[in-house]
C-alpha cells in the first residue's frame, strides 16, 4: 500500500490535474511532497471505499500468521519414522508353529489440504485487483478523499432520514389509532348525549327522548371525519331556510383560550322550534340543545383552545346547518390552525 501510495502521488503531481488552469505557466497545484502525502492517505482509504462498494475482495486478502508459519517449519523438521520391520519364523523350532503377521509401520504422513492452480490463480488475481485499487486512489488524490467524505456524510445523512421517517409513521400510525377509536367511541356517546340534551323539550313535542334522538340522529351521515366530527355531517353550509348559523369570540382569561358565541338566527320572524347544537367531540358536553322557539335568535357560550366544525339541526330536523371556524378569516391564524 506504502508502494503504491507513493507511486499513484508521483502520478497525481505529474497529472493534468494538478496544473493551474487559466495560466500558460506550467506551475502545480500541490507539491510532490504533498500529492505523495495524498496518495498514501487515500490508499489507506481502500477498504473503506470497498466497504461501501460491498466489494468482497477484502474476504479474499489475507495476512500471513507467523505463529501458523512456525508451526507449519517445526512440522517439517519431525523426526522420520522407523523402517518397516518383518518377523521371520525359526525354521529350526520344533512342533507345529501359528504363522505370525507382517509386522508394518504405515510411514505415509496424513492428507494435508493443498492450494490447487486454480485457487492460487484466483488468489493472485484478488492481490492484482486490490494492487489497482490502491494505485488508482493513489493517483486520484484529494479527489478520491472527498468522494469518500461524501459518501460517509450522505450515508450518515440518509440514516438520519430513514430513522426520522420512521419515527414519523409510527406517529401517524398512532394517530390512526387514536382517531378510529375517537370515531367509534363518538358513535357510541353521540346518541346518550342527544337523549340527555333532548329532555328540556320532551313535555312541549310530547315524543320521548328515545324517539326524538333517534328522529334527529336519522337525518345525520356517519362521521367521516375522527379528528373534526361534524364535518360534512350538516350539508356544509351556514345559511339555510331563512336560518343562519354564525360564531363570535372574546379573549378569555386563559392565553391561548378563545371565548366562543355561537348564535342560530332567524333572518326573518322567528325560530319555530328547539336548537340542537353538534360540538367537537372532545368538549364534556358536545351536543347542546337550546330552546329557540318564538325568539329571534338563540346562543351558546364555551372557551376553546382550538377549531372546529360546527352543527346545527332545527325545524325538527328539516333545517341543517353547518361552520367551519378555521374557514373563518376574521378568526386568529392561529387559533385556526389548532
Amino acid at each position: 500500500m506504502l508502494i503504491t501510495g507513493i507511486l499513484g502521488g508521483i502520478v497525481n503531481f505529474y497529472s493534468d490535474a494538478n496544473k493551474q488552469t487559466g495560466s500558460e505557466s506550467t506551475a502545480k497545484l500541490r507539491s510532490a511532497g504533498v500529492c505523495i502525502l495524498f496518495g498514501i492517505a487515500a490508499t489507506i482509504l481502500v477498504p473503506l471505499f470497498l466497504k461501501f462498494a460491498e466489494s468482497k475482495l477484502l474476504d479474499e486478502i489475507k495476512l500471513p500468521n507467523k505463529c501458523t508459519q512456525a508451526e507449519n517449519k517445526a512440522e517439517s523438521t519431525k523426526a522420520t519414522p522407523a523402517a518397516h520391520t518383518m518377523a521371520i519364523p525359526d525354521s529350526l523350532r520344533s512342533g507345529p508353529q501359528a504363522s505370525e503377521p507382517l509386522s508394518t509401520t504405515n510411514t505415509s504422513k496424513p492428507d494435508q489440504p493443498q492450494t490447487t492452480s486454480e485457487e492460487k490463480n484466483s488468489l493472485a488475481s484478488d492481490y492484482l485487483i486490490w494492487t489497482a485499487y490502491c494505485l488508482l486512489a493513489a493517483c486520484a488524490g484529494m479527489r478520491f478523499i472527498d468522494l469518500l467524505m461524501s459518501r460517509v456524510i450522505s450515508k450518515e445523512y440518509i440514516k438520519q432520514a430513514e430513522t426520522t421517517i420512521n419515527e414519523k409513521n409510527k406517529e401517524i400510525k398512532d394517530l390512526k389509532k387514536e382517531s378510529v377509536i375517537a370515531e367509534n367511541n363518538y358513535k357510541v356517546s353521540e346518541p346518550l348525549q342527544l337523549q340527555m340534551a333532548s329532555q328540556a323539550s320532551v313535555l312541549k313535542s310530547g315524543i320521548s327522548t328515545a324517539e326524538q334522538s333517534k328522529m334527529i340522529l336519522s337525518q345525520l351521515p356517519p362521521v367521516i371525519h375522527a379528528n373534526d366530527p361534524q364535518k360534512g355531517r350538516f350539508g356544509g353550509k351556514s345559511c339555510v331556510n331563512g336560518k343562519t348559523l354564525s360564531v363570535e369570540y372574546d379573549s378569555y382569561i386563559i392565553p391561548g383560550f378563545l371565548n366562543l358565541t355561537i348564535k342560530v338566527s332567524a333572518d326573518e320572524g322567528e325560530l319555530t322550534s328547539d336548537v340542537y347544537l353538534f360540538l367537537h367531540n372532545s368538549f364534556a358536553k358536545s351536543i347542546i340543545h337550546l330552546e329557540g322557539y318564538g325568539k329571534k335568535e338563540v346562543e351558546y357560550k364555551i372557551p376553546s383552545y382550538g377549531a372546529f366544525t360546527i352543527g346545527a339541526i332545527l325545524d325538527n330536523g328539516n333545517t341543517l346547518l353547518e361552520l367551519d371556524i378555521a374557514e373563518l378569516k376574521n378568526f386568529p391564524e392561529s387559533f385556526r390552525n389548532r
